[in-house]
């Protein structure tokens, strides 16, 4: 981005009155003239015979400008003003003085990034000033322009609607974690968070009523996840939050539980209330063997969970208030029974297995057939997609896959035949 300055227009606007200037000179005669010539406007001066002094100074009090002797004692201005610019990343805007007045010396100070040259002879207070103020002024104006790019690039960091990194940054900063984790060989893990129903709002009451939903559950997200993790919009109706520190099966099991709770609240429309709840999933890292399969396992759960919500005909209740009406579609298809083998009804306790975790957890299963279970946990649980299952009164721990994860409850397959 190129920005043009007219330094007349803008050297108007600085009041000097107050403004602080540093003189560097080894010659301290010549330092005293100057800073008295500078004090007449009322500018506040500090002077330094060297590149100590100049550090002493600078540290204390970084001014609005710096007069910088071309030709020091023992130094050089370009170079010390190089290690200047090295050392200190908002160093003040530095004018070069110079006995030499040749032209090759001015446009060598300029192409060195000096704003300004002064020759050293026969100044008057007017000259010094015209070109101080012309120096404070662009460099504030640089300033702003840094901070308007600065602005420009955060703001585009993150997703208008809800307040989010975007898509491209969260994919940035999943790569970094990802490398990080690899080289230090440490875990993390990524949870899916849908707002399953977001495009049938959108339809029956309007894409407004939809975004304004979709805000508010992204500020639940915002408020309910640890402060040193991330998270960002995924796509259109999900987002990906990412826990790169102190993961561990209890932190995971919380954090869904968190979610689940923060995330499933009602929403009035005018006379319709919504009941909204979060389609959860996670991916844990020791699990997989890079990123992208985590990625593709998150789809693939989601796609299974989005799925087992048509099949149930939705989990999301939309009610009518007093004098109200709702559609008459609520926008998800009646249940289809599409499995090879009748699921019958039952209520058997059970347990899961999982040799990494070493540990066993209680479940019931709710109804059962040849080919798979539905069970439900006592609370929301990260389960990977493969684990053991064993049921009261059927003999041994069977092999399971699991097929679908809507919070408490699991649609899993059976992987082995029963003996």
């Amino acid at each position: 981005m190129n920005v043009a300055y007219d330094h007349d227009l803008d050297k108007s606007e600085i009041v000097l009155d107050g403004r602080s200037v540093c003189i560097v000179d080894d010659d301290s005669l010549y330092r005293g003239h100057l800073a008295a010539l500078i004090g007449q406007a009322h500018i506040r001066t500090s002077e330094a015979g060297d590149s100590a002094e100049l550090v002493q100074v600078l540290e204390k009090e970084m001014p609005d400008c710096i007069l910088l002797d071309y030709n020091l004692h023992a130094e050089n201005g370009f170079r010390l003003h190089e290690q200047l610019k090295l050392r200190f990343p908002n160093l003040a805007p530095v004018v070069m003085l110079s006995a030499d007045e040749s032209q090759r010396t001015a446009i060598k100070a300029f192409r060195m990034g000096f704003y300004d040259f002064l020759p050293k002879r026969n100044l008057r207070l007017e000259e010094i000033t015209t070109v101080i103020q012309k120096t404070i002024a662009r460099h504030d104006g640089e300033n702003a322009q840094r901070d308007e790019v600065s602005s420009l690039r955060k703001h585009a960091m993150f997703d208008d609607l809800t307040g989010m990194y975007c898509r491209s940054e969260l994919d940035k900063k999943l790569a970094y974690v990802a490398n990080s984790a690899k080289k230090l060989t440490k875990k993390y893990a990524v949870f899916s968070i849908c707002l399953a129903e977001y495009r049938a709002i959108g339809t029956h009451f309007g894409i407004g009523n939809a975004d304004e939903i979709l805000r508010s559950f992204a500020g639940k997200i915002r408020s309910t996840i640890r402060t040193d993790d991330f998270c960002g919009r995924f796509d259109e109706d999900s987002f990906r939050y990412v826990m790169d520190r102190n993961v561990s099966e209890a932190s995971i099991l919380e954090c869904q539980r968190r979610l689940t709770e923060k995330l499933t609240f009602s929403h009035h429309l005018k006379s319709v209330e919504l009941q909204i709840s979060p389609l959860i999933g996670v991916s844990i890292s020791n699990e997989h063997d890079d990123l992208a399969e985590m990625m593709q396992s998150l789809a693939v759960e989601q796609e299974h969970q989005l799925d087992a919500l048509r099949a149930q005909g939705g989990t999301n209740g939309w009610s009518v208030l007093p004098d109200g009406s709702v559609p008459a579609s609520s926008g998800v298809a009646e249940a289809q029974e599409r499995r090879k083998s009748v699921r019958m009804r039952t209520l058997k306790p059970a347990f899961i297995a999982i040799e990494e975790w070493s540990s066993k957890i209680n479940c019931t299963v709710r109804n059962i057939s040849d080919g798979g279970a539905r069970i439900r946990l006592d609370q929301p649980l990260a389960l990977p997609e493969f684990f053991l299952l064993k049921i009261t009164g059927t003999g041994p721990l069977r092999r399971v896959r699991k097929c679908w994860h809507i919070n408490n409850e699991i649609g899993v397959e059976f992987c082995d035949e029963q003996n």
